[in-house]
């Protein structure tokens, strides 16, 4: 697929960034991701979600995640 992305936290701050709210659902990102990103990149969003929870990116509250920081900005 041409133009198809792989999953990387830069990719998920462009996700949040876009996302209209402080607190984006698992499903929002996953369902924004699977539009542009290579077919099985999508499965990985927990674990690089976990990354960059445990890096101090992103919090999770009920299922919900938020960013904190950008480290690329």
């Amino acid at each position: 697929m041409a133009g198809a992305k792989k999953l990387t936290d830069r990719f998920l701050i462009a996700l949040f960034k876009r996302g209209k709210a402080d607190f984006l659902p698992l499903s929002y990102l996953e369902t924004e991701g699977k539009k542009v990103l290579a077919p099985g990149e999508a499965d990985k969003l927990q674990a690089v979600l976990g990354e960059m929870a445990e890096k101090g990116i992103v919090s999770e509250q009920s299922g919900e995640y938020k960013l904190l920081t950008d480290p690329y900005s």
